[in-house]
């Protein structure tokens, strides 16, 4: 071969090396405690901005590292503690459908950034607690919720800040002077001309009561109708999700409390607000007398498949076209165990368990069914939480073999494809927008103290494989990682928490990191 050929070969590929950008790279970074150092941030701008490479980016395989693109200070909180188990650290972090900007919702304080130029756009307390938060999809707007004695719904001018309308939730929720029982917004989905919007509060007097509504709004902050119209639901609703069109609205109510006898049900409305279908879901006795879905509800962009996932870890499929009548569809998995020669429900529910109560030492454990996604046509993702008791009060032996693992479920029968642990709690499943790229922020190990798992785990879920094939790159830190979001071209934003030590020494810092 000519030696000009082999200089343009050697041109070509390393042109191919540099716009392959994040799907090319598939390792842990090499600075585990992050790539903080000044000397690491200087080095890796240098070469962002310059657009070039060096061999130090790349590995033995020719796979690029993730590096720290921007960080910005997001103010002092109180540590985590190492030894607790749910984080007491309520972050919330978003991405603009075009990447361009982020915002992050940190105690009262909303903070919006432009990620290209590397700056502060604005920022703007609300009068409670942030408690979720969402661009629309044309990116004109941000809508945030918060938890207060008023609940409101905002929707502010994305570029400014400026406030276009607000929705006072309390009216219709009820309040409380005290902040555990004040109504909370709790889910913001964004479809292309809508957005709706899961809201509710619950209160402890003799017994628990709960109280929820459903929303939909135009993204300029203007009330289309809520659900029920007139009263409340009597139970939770946590979660909501919609089709990119908006014309297939999916969210559960149940009850989390697991102390009302309640089943949990699974309701599909259209974009007026009129039901489609439901389908309940009983409590999955001897264990539990209630059924409640947390966050594990998820709708395909075209509303042809939706998967709702138990607390308790029951997973379920449904498709759209086949539940043609209000009450009266069924799931893709509903069929007969083979070789047992019984069709029960029980049956049914025991076989498509994500995770099912296991008796260790004398005690009944389960892993905690925190979300679910639809990553395919052919593919559905669970993620599993911390191990709890079956029975209140209980103690807890060891921890469940699935806790804290991404599940992957094949759609035809719902069998298990593979899993992949991430040694802490992890706070959700976060797709692109195009939903090529997810990323799983990872918290604290409370139960092993093993802090080297705090991190991003990032995945191509185009890549064959299991979880370990798809993974593309993971970024460690210090502190926990308690939100994140990913954009189309694969840079995350995460807020990162400090965490007290045992020996009471603080590591990590409560801050905004952009990786790439």
């Amino acid at each position: 071969m000519k030696k000009n050929s082999v200089v343009l070969i050697l041109i070509f590929s390393f042109i191919f090396l540099i716009c392959s950008g994040c799907t090319s790279s598939h390792i842990v970074a090499s600075d585990e405690q992050g790539n903080n150092s000044s000397e690491e941030i200087l080095k890796n701008d240098s070469v962002q901005e310059s657009s070039q490479l060096s061999q130090k980016n790349l590995t033995y395989s020719e796979k690029s590292s993730p590096y720290l693109y921007w960080e910005y200070e997001l103010g002092d909180i109180n540590p985590e503690n190492l030894s607790e188990g749910r984080s007491n650290v309520q972050d919330y972090v978003a991405y603009s459908e075009d990447g361009k900007y982020v915002a992050v919702g940190t105690g009262k304080k909303l903070t919006v950034i432009d990620v290209p130029n590397k700056k502060l756009l604005w920022e703007k307390a609300l009068k409670g607690n942030v408690s979720d938060i969402s661009f629309s999809k044309d990116g004109k707007y941000l809508l945030a919720g918060e938890k207060s004695t008023d609940g409101y719904i905002y929707s502010l001018d994305a570029g400014t800040g400026a406030e276009i309308h607000s929705y006072r939730s309390a009216d219709d929720l009820g309040t409380s002077t005290n902040p555990k029982y004040q109504p909370c917004i709790y889910k913001i989905t964004a479809a292309d001309d809508d957005v709706y919007i899961a809201a509710g509060r619950y209160w402890k007097e003799s017994g628990y009561s709960l109280a929820s509504r459903v929303y939909r709004f135009n993204p300029d902050g203007t009330l289309s109708w809520k659900l029920p119209s007139t009263e409340n639901y009597a139970q939770s609703v946590n979660w909501i999700d919609s089709s990119q069109d908006g014309k297939n609205v999916v969210f559960s109510t149940g009850d989390w409390t697991n102390s009302l006898g309640l089943d949990a049900v699974v309701y599909s409305v259209d974009d007026s607000g009129n039901l489609r279908w439901k389908y309940e879901i009983t409590p999955l006795k001897p264990y539990f007398v209630s059924a409640a879905i947390w966050h594990g509800l998820d709708i395909s962009d075209d509303g042809s498949m939706v998967t709702a996932y138990t607390g308790d870890g029951r997973k379920y499929l449904f498709y759209d076209s086949e539940m043609t009548n209000p009450g009266n569809g069924k799931t893709a998995w509903d069929m007969k165990t083979p070789g047992d020669g019984r069709n029960s429900r029980d049956t049914y529910d025991w076989q498509s368990n994500v995770t099912v109560p296991e008796e260790v030492e004398g005690s009944y454990i389960y892993a905690y069914g925190e979300e679910a996604k639809i990553s395919s046509k052919n593919e559905t993702l669970y993620l599993t939480g911390a191990t709890l008791p079956a029975y209140y009060p209980d103690n807890i032996s060891v921890a469940h073999p699935l806790e804290n693992t991404l599940v992957s479920s094949e759609v035809e029968k719902g069998n298990t494809s593979w899993t992949y642990s991430l040694g802490g709690r992890c706070a959700g499943i976060f797709f692109s927008p195009d939903t090529r790229f997810f990323v799983l922020p990872v918290g604290k190990d409370s139960a092993s103290g093993n802090t080297q798992v705090q991190g991003i785990h990032v995945f191509d879920s185009q890549k064959s494989g299991n979880g370990h094939s798809r993974l593309i790159w993971k970024y460690n830190t210090e502190g926990v990682i308690v939100d994140a979001a990913i954009s189309s071209n694969c840079t995350v934003a995460a807020v990162e928490a400090p965490l007290k030590l045992e020996n009471g020494d603080v590591i990590g810092k409560h801050r905004l990191i952009i990786v790439r």
